[in-house]
């Protein structure tokens, strides 16, 4: 098989684009693919300040590495969870990716609040996570004065968190997948996903054609996935189910009903009197 551009040995057939590509023609294809979606869809604007949250994985990797390649101004945030040597590795791996493409590095520590992720009990680490994360990317990027913050979700990270929440009953959720997400109030900043098209072996492809740099080891905390296994295997029999399904999504209108409120211990926005951060650093800390 021989890459429909160069004529090279291809190292992956793209059924869904109905072409094959070789190591060299790919990385520029795959952010041509990045580009059009930003543009379609709005997602990040020329003149914003992106803070990319990375975490060390192949899609975060990719995402701020092709954001740098597409020229907007980005600098990376790594969120240091405390989680046993773990948030070393990854730390290592994405410092050592600041270097290697060229963009800057901002760490925080998980510890400054007074606990780690170390410090949960385990049927609430993933809750717990979420929350810590969310929280500390947000504030960072506010007080930094970073327009946007963007996350590597891919779209089966999206599709099967839909799925999810629509098989629950949770249907207000949905409108929270969309790709960019305006902040609402003053204290919350604009999120993006410029990689929600995209499928994590596309990702990958990237990552091994660049040789990026970047971690295969997951976290100790991470559950089974059942629903992203539905995924997998929804688009093994139906190419082309993830991007259409995250397409379909766009079109679906954002409910906000609830009045916005703010923490009485930090003054963030929260729907109750206590944010769900400063409640996990009352428990924890």
């Amino acid at each position: 098989m021989k890459c429909k551009k160069c004529g090279r040995k291809a190292i992956a057939n793209l059924k869904q684009y109905k072409i094959a590509l070789c190591e060299c023609c790919y990385p520029a294809f795959y952010e041509s693919l990045v580009k059009r979606s930003i543009k379609r869809h709005g997602i990040i604007k020329r003149n914003e300040k992106v803070l990319a949250a990375v975490s060390g994985g192949k899609d975060s990797v990719v995402m701020v590495s092709v954001l740098k390649n597409l020229d907007y101004n980005v600098e990376m945030l790594y969120i240091d969870l405390g989680i046993r040597n773990y948030s070393k590795n990854c730390e290592k791996i994405v410092k050592e990716l600041s270097e290697k493409i060229d963009v800057s590095l901002n760490v925080v520590k998980l510890s400054d609040y007074g606990f780690r992720i170390d410090d949960v009990e385990l049927k609430k680490v993933c809750s717990a996570c979420g929350t810590a994360k969310r929280y500390l990317m947000n504030k960072f990027a506010r007080e930094n004065k970073f327009d946007v913050v963007a996350t590597g979700h891919t779209s089966e990270d999206i599709v099967s968190f839909a799925i999810k929440n629509i098989v629950g009953g949770n249907i207000e959720w949905i409108g929270k997948l969309k790709p960019r997400i305006e902040g609402f109030d003053v204290k919350i900043v604009t999120k993006a996903r410029p990689l929600f098209e995209r499928m994590e072996k596309e990702n990958m492809l990237y990552v091994l054609s660049l040789n990026l740099p970047f971690t295969i080891e997951k976290c100790p905390n991470t559950p089974v996935n059942d629903w992203k296994e539905i995924v997998y295997e929804i688009e093994s029999k139906k190419t082309g189910f993830n991007q259409n399904f995250v397409r379909g999504l766009v079109r679906i209108g954002e409910k906000r009903g609830a009045e916005t409120k703010y923490c009485k211990i930090c003054g963030e926005v929260t729907s109750s009197d206590v944010c769900a951060f400063c409640k996990l650093v009352g428990r924890y800390s």
